[in-house]
């Protein structure tokens, strides 16, 4: 009986302990009234976390040489196609009424820190984080009417980058521009054109006003999503399209960040979780807008937090336009079957003479496409319930589509057996496919990995729902056929 004392008390202890290690962690619901949050000083932090899903400023990630992946060993560059994102761009005029509202937030912050010699525990601001967000104020410049419209950083973005591509294929792309062997597209929307505005003053210079680009715009190449019955149908049906981020938004992981922005930023109460995601906004939009300068509001979170929102977005487009759902590589071979064809008639010998063909559209293009190529693809799909599994996934659309996001294949003739090879960047990175020897891939490679794909691919057909219905019908008639032969 006197063993069982102490044995009793240890228990306790350890039940304690275990209860205040519980209790100290983010996953295990709420703090106490006099808990907050993790001190970080974002203002002082030399390495802050600058991967914003897809507001993610292109150059914060390409800032480092990409190195000489681009030059193989006995091979010559013959064709260049390139698929590009618009570059940085503002919000859609309704998100630049919403996000307004974050000047009263501020005021409300600015007076929770000036009380805190009443409430000492409401906040966790150091004095520099505190100083430059209650310095913001709001860029009157952004209005409205300018919604969607491509800042100036967007600009310089594609300048940049047609710069460098010249550069490393100068034998394609340098000599001044003619409209036998340059071929441009974009889509109907503003920012895609300033994007390929910008992007052929980076190519030509002073030359770029004699660029001709294809006013034939082909929406089931550039947006097939728009006006497709078939995908309008599948998000509606697809119960997953929205329903794993919405889960992982009421996890314990994320309703924990809610509260504890809040009460870093000194509320006694959790207000709409909404502002949070309009304080994120205004964070990475202010960091792609503003390169090189820190953004006020992105001293609401530390590291975690913000790779808690970067997986909620991944989620979201995941689902919408990437592996999650069934039917996006279906509308992204269109892209898919354009550089091949291009590419296979030069290989073929019949080339229409165009070395190097540019296309400009948006978000869900790039991702659509990527998925038809089966880039990014993990083996273990993102999930509301596997966050913590999740750390290195392939989809993350920080890397895979930020603002002005590029997929680039090019053609090469070598010496040797394989006389054509193919090669892929994205975002300027040569895209290592399992088939291929450092990114590098045999054109019989390329044939036999989506050779299926565009025999099939017909967006028109797919959007209306004929392809479906003749399938079926060409299935019926074949049964019958083979009934009857068999009786026969």
């Amino acid at each position: 009986m006197r063993l069982e004392v102490p044995i009793y008390l240890a228990l306790v202890a350890v039940t304690v302990v275990s209860a205040q290690i519980n209790y100290q962690n983010p996953q295990f619901g709420n703090r106490g009234e006099e808990e907050c949050c993790q001190e970080y000083c974002y203002f002082t932090d030399v390495e802050p976390y600058i991967q914003f899903a897809t507001k993610t400023a292109y150059e914060s990630l390409n800032r480092k040489s990409t190195g000489a992946q681009h030059i193989v060993p006995d091979c010559t560059p013959m064709q260049f196609w390139s698929l590009n994102r618009h570059g940085t761009r503002l919000p859609k005029a309704t998100r630049i009424r919403e996000l307004r509202n974050l000047e009263k937030i501020q005021s409300e912050i600015v007076a929770n820190y000036e009380q805190r010699s009443s409430y000492p525990n409401r906040g966790r601001f150091c004095i520099e984080d505190y100083n430059i967000l209650k310095r913001w104020r709001w860029n009157d410049t952004i209005t409205e009417d300018k919604g969607f419209s491509l800042t100036q950083q967007g600009i310089e973005e594609l300048k940049i980058l047609a710069r460098r591509y010249k550069s490393k294929f100068s034998q394609l792309l340098s000599g001044g521009y003619d409209e036998r062997s340059f071929f441009f597209q974009y889509t109907s929307a503003d920012r895609t054109h300033d994007s390929y505005q910008a992007y052929i003053e980076g190519l030509f210079g002073s030359d770029a006003f004699r660029v001709h680009a294809n006013t034939q715009i082909d929406n089931r190449l550039m947006k097939p999503y728009e006006d497709c019955e078939a995908w309008q149908k599948n998000e509606a049906d697809n119960q997953f399209t929205r329903t794993e981020y919405e889960r992982f938004k009421e996890s314990p992981e994320y309703q924990q960040m809610v509260r504890d922005v809040f009460r870093r930023l000194g509320f006694k109460y959790t207000l709409n979780a909404s502002i949070v995601e309009d304080i994120y906004d205004m964070c990475r939009y202010e960091k792609a807008w503003y390169l090189n300068r820190h953004s006020p509001w992105c001293v609401a979170f530390n590291k975690d937090q913000l790779k808690l929102l970067e997986y909620a977005e991944d989620l979201k487009y995941y689902y919408e336009s990437g592996y999650g759902n069934r039917i996006s590589e279906r509308i992204g071979c269109g892209p898919v079957k354009d550089f091949y064809d291009r590419f296979e008639r030069t290989v073929n010998g019949n080339s229409d003479g165009v070395r190097a063909t540019f296309f400009f559209a948006n978000s869900d293009t790039i991702q659509t496409v990527l998925t038809a190529l089966g880039v990014a693809k993990d083996y273990n799909p993102p999930k509301a319930d596997n966050y913590h599994t999740q750390t290195s996934r392939n989809w993350k659309t920080s890397l895979i589509d930020p603002f002005a996001a590029n997929l680039v294949s090019v053609l090469y003739q070598c010496r040797g057996p394989e006389k054509f090879k193919v090669m892929f960047f994205l975002n300027e990175n040569p895209v290592d496919f399992p088939e291929c020897s450092v990114g590098l891939c045999n054109w019989s490679t390329i044939q036999q990995k989506y050779e299926d794909l565009v025999r099939t691919c017909d967006v028109e057909e797919f959007c209306s729902g004929r392809s479906s219905s003749a399938r079926v019908l060409v299935s019926s008639f074949l049964l019958t056929i083979s009934v009857m032969f068999l009786r026969w």
